[in-house]
């Protein structure tokens, strides 16, 4: 699954960037790259069996940040007005190590889990957006495919001395994102801009023939971000 999702993100970044190279034959084509980062907050995330949709419990992750590249074109036969975008995001939070939950191994004891997540998600966006002068608000949704990743999860007895390892897994599922935000123009070629952005992933980590977890993990979050974008 892993050599899949990496294949699969390879070739869509080829995508994104295979309109760079021709517009060096024509001049102001729309066309548009951007990097951004910013500030991820994730809700409570349910924790279930991905076989019957029993829910063992809601992991709570630290806030964490959001590195993205992006390629786009803001479209001629709609005089600048929709965007159509791919974008390669990569999101890290860590595990809420002072949240205690009912251990799902163990009878229900009280525990605490310590650990990192990450993801991995390619989307293509559509976007309607202002064209004209040099404030450009836009909003719009995105579709994609996000691989979702849990480091070693340390699980920790409360009141006890028993520890035990979740070993690393992994899976991938459908994403999907509404965005919006307004960005600025400082050039005629550069702009900086700031947005918003709910995404959304459920991904099935592990599998159930292993020894390690296997579990649906409901992912949501509010994402805040800045970044640059140069248009040819």
């Amino acid at each position: 699954m892993k050599k899949r999702f990496l294949s699969f993100m390879a070739v869509a970044m080829v995508i994104m960037f295979l309109s760079v190279g021709s517009v060096f034959a024509a001049e102001n084509m729309g066309v548009y790259v951007g990097i951004s980062g910013g500030y991820v907050i994730p809700q409570k995330m349910t924790i279930s069996d991905p076989d019957d949709g029993y829910s063992y419990f809601d992991m709570t992750l630290n806030n964490g940040y959001i590195i993205g590249v992006k390629s786009g074109w803001n479209t001629s036969f709609t005089r600048g007005i929709m965007a159509m975008e791919m974008e390669y995001n990569y999101i890290n939070n860590n595990i809420d190590n002072s949240k205690v939950i009912a251990s799902p191994d163990h009878g229900g004891i009280p525990a605490t889990l310590d650990g990192t997540m990450t993801i991995h998600a390619v989307l293509f966006n559509l976007k309607a957006r202002y064209p004209q002068g040099p404030i450009h608000p836009y909003a719009g949704f995105g579709l994609g495919y996000a691989y979702s990743s849990f480091g070693d999860i340390t699980e920790r007895q409360v009141g006890g001395s028993g520890i035990e390892i979740w070993p690393s897994e992994s899976g991938g599922a459908f994403c999907w994102q509404f965005l919006a935000g307004v960005d600025f123009d400082v050039t005629p070629n550069l702009s900086v801009g700031i947005g918003y952005k709910y995404f959304a992933t459920k991904p099935t980590i592990g599998d159930r023939y292993s020894d390690g977890m296997y579990i649906d993990a409901d992912y949501r979050a509010s994402i805040f971000t800045a970044g640059l974008t140069f248009t040819f």
